[in-house]
């Protein structure tokens, strides 16, 4: 068998198809139909993955991980707020 435990973030909802980034690195298209429904931009994803060897099927179980949508939260917001106490007085540009 290959199991595969994978972290899915949405990154936006459209109409039809919600942005995913995949494991922190490659962002795939899903349509709507394929995630949790309530699933909103931002949570996080817990994802397993089944594939029985050599069969003919492939199964996911996409759940929202509440713990680890409230963390990467806080870590965002953490690191927006760290940003934010820059010493860059602003002004002119210089090129």
């Amino acid at each position: 068998m290959h199991d595969g435990k994978h972290r899915w973030v949405v990154d936006s909802i459209e109409e039809r198809a919600a942005s995913i980034e995949v494991d922190g690195k490659d962002m795939i298209t899903m349509p709507l139909w394929v995630i949790p429904d309530g699933a909103k931009e931002g949570d996080v994803l817990a994802v397993q993955h089944e594939r029985p060897a050599k069969g003919q099927r492939s199964t996911l179980t996409i759940t929202v991980d509440a713990d680890a949508t409230k963390k990467a939260l806080a870590e965002s917001a953490a690191q927006v707020k760290k940003g934010a106490r820059s010493n860059d007085e602003g002004g002119d540009i210089v090129l």
